[in-house]
């Protein structure tokens, strides 16, 4: 797979069939897109490409005292699951203030047809782009009968009598519904992060524990909460459960997310890890003293261990 950051470095000598969006989540709807993309693709001999913009359209738009972005997948995590999927080209096109006054009109010959020889361009039902979202599906289509390329809108995908959508993920992740928002994904939800030191408490309980720093500031954190997790500490797979929370039983620390790792005993400040979240196990909740916490958190591990 090549990746292209910018319209300047794009080098494609061939017809391509396309697909453009944020594609935030990569999740089943994105996966229906990018199946028709490859088909296509190889039915008319073509090299199948993907666009993007990082960072997030709303990163940019958005005044973020007003409006924190949270992504399913920052750019390092979307590259990661695209290139799964068997795509050739994707060009992650950088996305600023003067980049979003482009005109739908501008944005289709100057980009996707000059610059990346599209023949075919893949849609999703509600997709919209250029400035102020202008353009769409039938407009799309009516600029082809002139600049010779063909449109293939995919109709939403259900799953359980709904559209999967990143909007019903994200709602799932804050009520805590993981394992459904995990169906939807068609995977674990997962967050990378680099483990810092913290204060030690969980070794004092007897449950030694890795505070995680998310690796973007921008990543949707689950609703508040204990879960069971899986690991993935340099390539090798761990089990363990997750709390995401202040720590009333301390006296409400700012946000902290702190996983024990079942098994596991070495020091791994400074190191990177992924964790994917299975399940939500219970609120978080202020115990009278450190016996009690310690008590549930024996109940809290023997569930884990069980799924």
């Amino acid at each position: 797979m090549k990746i292209f950051y910018s319209i300047d470095d794009i080098q494609i000598d061939q017809p391509t069939v396309l697909t453009v969006g944020s594609f935030d989540g990569v999740h089943l709807g994105h996966q229906q897109i990018i199946k028709q993309l490859n088909s296509l693709s190889r039915d008319s001999h073509s090299l199948e490409v993907l666009v993007t913009f990082h960072p997030h359209p709303k990163e940019v738009l958005v005044p973020r005292a007003n409006h924190r972005i949270e992504l399913l997948t920052p750019l390092e995590e979307k590259l990661k699951l695209l290139e799964k999927l068997g795509l050739s080209v994707i060009v992650v096109l950088p996305f600023t203030r003067e980049f979003a006054k482009t005109g739908y009109r501008e944005f289709v010959i100057d980009i996707l047809l000059k610059k990346l020889k599209m023949k075919k361009i893949v849609i999703g039902h509600d997709h919209t782009f250029g400035r102020n979202r202008e353009g769409h599906a039938e407009q799309l289509k009516e600029l082809g009968k002139s600049a010779h390329f063909s449109v293939k809108v995919i109709q939403p995908f259900f799953l359980d009598d709904e559209i999967v959508s990143s909007s019903r993920i994200r709602q799932l992740l804050k009520t805590g519904e993981v394992e459904t928002a995990n169906k939807l994904l068609a995977r674990k939800y997962s967050l990378l992060g680099r483990v810092e030191k913290g204060d030690n408490r969980g070794t004092a309980l007897g449950f030694p524990t890795a505070n995680i720093r998310p690796i973007d500031a921008n990543k949707l954190i689950p609703k508040n909460g204990v879960y069971a997790v899986d690991i993935d500490l340099s390539g090798q797979q761990f089990s363990g459960m997750m709390n995401i929370g202040h720590r009333p039983t301390f006296n409400f620390d700012p946000l902290t997310l702190e996983v024990h790792i079942f098994k596991f005993s070495s020091l791994i400040y400074g190191e990177r890890v992924e964790v994917q979240f299975k399940k939500f196990i219970r609120e978080e909740i202020k115990f009278n003293n450190q016996d009690e916490l310690k008590a549930q958190l024996e109940k809290d591990k023997k569930l884990c261990l069980k799924l």
